[in-house]
């Protein structure tokens, strides 16, 4: 499984307890639940699910559930699959945190909080001001320093974002409103691309300069 707090693919070393669930009027029925826990062997968090099956079987340790049908996160409440880098500004990696994490339960809040983290990227760090957010992705789409990558993703995102149907989304970037199916998603992707070229890339090329004239005293 991938780890909720790490994002590392793990074999999780799991403790169990299941519970038969009793079916008074058609015994026949045979159906329980587990608990499962365990401890992440990379990061050492906590990890606890639910799962549910049906045929249970039993030995003298108790019973145990064999054909799975259901299986549910308990703890942590919300996943964070994604790793950000360390160069990314606290604030702006919070908005994206609390974006990610609302994702599953309702993608119109979380592509809601994901254009308003992108507007102010755009505001705040890129200088970028137009009337609507339509307009301010074009503008950085047209930059010429852009890479490639980022301009697809641009693309891409204001097409299933879909301005001219949902003009709010432009306009009113803190409203939500409904979204298209794979849009909230997407709109995490792009704010990776977006994190990447204002703050990942820069300061790596800063680092990489600072080595070379370190090291060969050659000043760019």
């Amino acid at each position: 499984m991938k780890c909720p707090y790490c994002a590392t693919t793990v074999h999780m070393n799991w403790s169990e307890t299941a519970l038969e669930n009793i079916h008074p009027e058609e015994s026949y029925l045979k159906d329980g639940y587990a608990i499962q826990y365990g401890f992440c062997p990379e990061c050492c968090n906590l990890v606890i699910q639910l799962q549910h099956g049906m045929s249970l079987g039993w030995d003298e340790n108790g019973c145990w559930i064999d054909q799975i049908d259901e299986e549910q996160p308990i703890y942590p409440r919300y996943a964070t699959a994604r790793k950000l880098h360390e160069f990314i500004p606290h604030q702006y990696a919070e908005l994206f945190r609390e974006s990610e994490e609302v994702n599953n339960i309702s993608p119109r809040a979380s592509a809601t909080l994901s254009r308003y983290l992108l507007q102010m990227l755009l505001h705040e760090e890129l200088h970028i001001h137009k009337r609507n957010l339509e307009e301010e992705l074009k503008e950085l789409e047209g930059m010429n320093n852009v890479p490639s990558k980022l301009v697809s993703m641009l693309q891409i995102m204001r097409k299933i974002a879909n301005f001219g149907a949902h003009p709010k989304k432009s306009t009113n970037s803190n409203e939500i409103v409904e979204v298209e199916e794979g849009e909230s998603a997407i709109m995490l992707d792009l704010l990776e691309e977006v994190f990447d070229y204002i703050f990942v890339k820069p300061k790596q090329q800063e680092d990489f300069l600072k080595t070379i004239q370190e090291k060969y005293g050659i000043a760019p």
